[in-house]
C-alpha cells in the first residue's frame, strides 16, 4: 500500500494574519497623510508585509514527499520536483538566533541549487521532517549535534 504524500507549508492564518497587519499599515499610511515620511515608512511596510503573507500563501505547499521517494519544492515561479539523484545532500542544521536555537533543513541539488527550509516554512520542526524523509528513503546529514552523522534510511 502506497504512503499517501505529505505537504509542508506556513499555516494558512500566518499568511493571513500577515495581509491582515499590511492592510492595518496601509489604513495607517492612509491616516497620516499630513506627515510625509510616516506616510512613506507606513506605505513600505505595509507593501512588504503584504508581499510577504501573499508570498506565504502562493507557496503552498513549500514541501511535498510523494512515494517514489520524490519531493516537490513549491516557490513563487512554480513546482518542481526532486527525486533522489537530483539531490546532492540533505542536511538539518542548528544555528543559534539570540537566545533560541533555529533549525534549518538545507537541501542542495545536484544542479548546485541550495534550498533553506525553515520551521516558517514548513509549518513544523524541520527535524520532524527529516525523520520523515529519512523514512521515505533520503539520506539526511543531521548537524544539529555538533557531530556529522548521517541519518541512513532502514533498510529492513
Amino acid at each position: 500500500m502506497n504512503k499517501p504524500v505529505q505537504h509542508w507549508a506556513t499555516p494558512i492564518p500566518a499568511g493571513v494574519a500577515l495581509i491582515g497587519v499590511g492592510a492595518a499599515f496601509a489604513v495607517a499610511a492612509a491616516a497620516s497623510y499630513t506627515e510625509g515620511a510616516a506616510m512613506i515608512l507606513f506605505a513600505i511596510a505595509a507593501a512588504v508585509v503584504i508581499a510577504s503573507g501573499a508570498a506565504a500563501l502562493l507557496r503552498r505547499p513549500r514541501l511535498s514527499l510523494a512515494a517514489g521517494p520524490l519531493l516537490t519544492v513549491g516557490t513563487l515561479r512554480g513546482r518542481f520536483d526532486l527525486g533522489p539523484d537530483d539531490i546532492e545532500s540533505i542536511e538539518l542544521l542548528a544555528t543559534r538566533r539570540l537566545a533560541f536555537r533555529a533549525r534549518q533543513l538545507l537541501v542542495e541539488t545536484t544542479e548546485h541549487r541550495l534550498m533553506v527550509f525553515g520551521q516558517w516554512d514548513l509549518g513544523v520542526n524541520p527535524a520532524a521532517v527529516a525523520e520523515e524523509l529519512v523514512a521515505a528513503g533520503f539520506v539526511v546529514k543531521d548537524r544539529t549535534r555538533g557531530d556529522a552523522a548521517a541519518q541512513e534510511p532502514d533498510l529492513d
